[in-house]
């Protein structure tokens, strides 16, 4: 039935039911974004960069506890940050920036996306 068949009350309550599920999935929303699984409670607007990015990570030897293995690999945990530096151009502007790896995400057809948080600089030595 379309809704210029029903009636005012049919109508109050869809909007009534759509509002509960809106309410509960914000709060499965904030669940998933939160903290605790290691997402900012509120993300920032991404934008679509068309830009080649060198970086390059600067971390030394790591350390890692096994969670896992197998004859075909191995799962491991790393508990420290993963460090990289970058430089890319933006709008004619050079940027260089420092980031933690936050996600990783193996794609279908090969290759990877990787999920890079801004960190302040590190500062360099004092002479």
């Amino acid at each position: 039935m379309s809704n210029s068949q029903k009636s005012k009350e049919e109508l109050e309550a869809e909007v009534v039911a759509l509002r509960r599920k809106v309410v509960e999935l914000e709060a499965r929303l904030a669940t998933f974004n939160s903290p605790a699984n290691g997402c900012p409670v509120e993300r920032s607007s991404r934008l679509p960069l068309e830009a080649d990015v060198e970086f390059m990570g600067d971390f030394d030897v790591l350390r890692a506890t096994g969670v896992n293995i197998s004859e075909g690999g191995i799962c491991f945990e790393v508990r420290d940050e993963l460090p990289f530096e970058m430089r890319f151009d933006l709008h004619g502007v050079t940027h260089l920036k420092r980031a933690h790896c936050v996600w990783l995400r193996r794609l279908p057809s090969g290759g990877y996306h990787l999920g890079l948080r801004f960190v302040p600089p590190k500062p360099g030595p004092e002479f």
